[in-house]
């Protein structure tokens, strides 16, 4: 299935947008490693209408020079779906997608069908804190994001010496990664406050994330009252594009069980 790319605007910011399919809305919140539509969305656009902003401050998209914190980001989301008349969307965040994704939940539970949080960043686990992948040469990078860091995947995505078409690209999305991780990639308030997340949660976890260790997973679990957690053996921080089928198999079993 084929997917469609337009240029939007929404409250006087340039969005780039991909969607595809049809059905109860999906809404992704993107990683900051793979901006890109992937094997797992053409999966899901097959039984959902999966829609696909890129985020401020990410290739093809405004600046967030007027964004500091995540409650912006969640206000930007707010107004995105209502830019396109989207009432209340199963929303899969992975990474800062899902710390945004718990941040919107956490405020506006109501308005949220199903909520899906991919190895998300957000809670502090002091005992297991997150890696702060700013910091580290994509040598060791792969290392915290890949289960297999050898593997042809890894390379494609964190190259020693990316191709120069995709410098610009990686470089704003780590700018964007930055305004809201530098150095502590969580909010410590967030932990307290989640259960007030009253929205069927699934948490989708790699065994192996050297970014956000499973402790996160558990913590996310502890929190949010009924949330199932699925933690994918062989598989680092990105899940989605290390196992795309079975994370679409298990997103897809979740919610169906839903009824959505």
């Amino acid at each position: 299935m084929s997917y469609r790319e337009t240029t939007v605007t929404v409250r006087e910011r340039r969005i780039r947008l991909m969607r595809a399919g049809a059905g109860q809305p999906l809404l992704y919140l993107h990683d900051t490693f793979n901006v890109a539509w992937t094997p797992v969305h053409t999966a899901l656009a097959e039984h959902y209408d999966v829609i696909y902003p890129v985020h401020p401050g990410c290739a093809g998209s405004g600046d967030l020079d007027d964004m500091e914190d995540m409650s912006d980001l969640v206000f930007h989301y707010l107004d995105v779906c209502a830019t396109f008349g989207v009432q209340r969307p199963i929303v899969l965040g992975a990474s800062l997608g899902g710390w945004l994704a718990a941040e919107w939940a956490v405020r506006y539970p109501e308005g949220l069908r199903a909520l899906i949080l991919v190895d998300a960043l957000g809670v502090r686990v002091p005992t297991a804190p997150a890696t702060d992948v700013l910091r580290l040469d994509p040598a060791q990078l792969r290392r915290a994001l890949f289960a297999e860091p050898q593997a042809a995947l890894a390379q494609t995505l964190i190259p020693d010496v990316p191709e120069p078409e995709a410098l610009e690209a990686q470089l704003r999305a780590r700018q964007t990664l930055a305004r809201f991780a530098w150095q502590f990639p969580d909010n410590p308030k967030l932990g307290r406050y989640l259960h007030r997340i009253k929205t069927p949660t699934l948490l989708v976890w790699g065994a192996h994330d050297g970014v956000v260790p499973v402790a996160h997973a558990q913590a996310y679990l502890r929190g949010i009252a009924g949330a199932e957690l699925v933690v994918l053996p062989q598989c680092g921080h990105l899940p989605l594009a290390e196992q795309p089928e079975a994370c679409a198999m298990t997103i897809r079993h979740y919610l169906a069980r839903l009824g959505a």
